[in-house]
C-alpha cells in the first residue's frame, strides 16, 4: 500500500532519498572523499538500538549504531535496509529522516563520510549478526552514560536520544 499524497506525511520519499544521496555524493567528490558508511538508528518507545561490538574487533566492547559500509553499486537507502536487516534481523519499513554526516580516519580508509538516517523498522525481534556484535540494548538519554562508546558515537547517540520521537 503506498502513501496516499495526505499533507501530513513528512516520511522521505524515494525520489526525496535519490535527490538527497546525489547532492551528498557530489559534495564528498568535491571533498575527495569516496568511502561512504552509513548508520540506522531505530527506535521503539522511545529508546534507540544500538549494538556492542564483539571484543576482538576494532572498538570492541563498544556500543554503536547498526550499520556499515557502502558497497559499490548500492544506493543509501539500499544499504539502510541491508545492514539493518544484517546486523539486527530487522526490516525497514521506510526511512523516517536523514541526520548528517561527519568525517572520519580508520586504520585502512584516509577518511570514510558516515551519514546517519532514522527508520521506522518492521516489528520483530532483534536477532544479532554473530561475529561482530554480540549484544544490543535500547537506550534513553539516562542508560546512555552507562554504556562504553567512541566519543564521537557518543556525541551522535546524545543527539539522537534526547531528540526522540514521541
Amino acid at each position: 500500500m503506498g502513501h496516499n499524497g495526505s499533507g501530513g506525511d513528512d516520511r522521505m520519499r524515494p525520489e526525496a532519498l535519490a535527490g538527497i544521496e546525489r547532492q551528498l555524493r557530489n559534495q564528498a567528490r568535491r571533498d575527495g572523499i569516496s568511502h561512504f558508511v552509513i548508520g540506522v538508528a531505530v527506535f521503539r518507545d522511545r529508546k534507540l538500538l544500538v549494538v556492542r561490538r564483539v571484543p576482538d574487533d576494532y572498538h570492541g566492547g563498544m556500543y554503536e549504531l547498526p550499520g556499515g559500509g557502502v558497497e559499490s553499486g548500492e544506493t543509501f537507502a539500499e544499504c539502510v535496509a541491508r545492514e539493518l536487516l544484517e546486523e539486527t534481523g530487522l526490516r525497514v519499513r521506510e526511512i523516517v529522516e536523514f541526520l548528517g554526516g561527519f568525517d572520519y580516519a580508520t586504520r585502512t580508509k584516509d577518511r570514510v563520510r558516515k551519514f546517519t538516517y532514522v527508520v521506522e523498522a518492521e516489528p520483530g525481534e532483534v536477532a544479532l549478526e554473530p561475529g561482530e556484535h554480540d549484544a544490543f540494548a535500547w537506550i534513553d538519554a539516562g542508560a546512555l552514560s552507562s554504556l562504553p562508546m567512541a566519543p564521537d558515537m557518543r556525541e551522535a547517540v546524545s543527539v539522537l536520544v534526547n531528540s526522540a520521537p514521541g
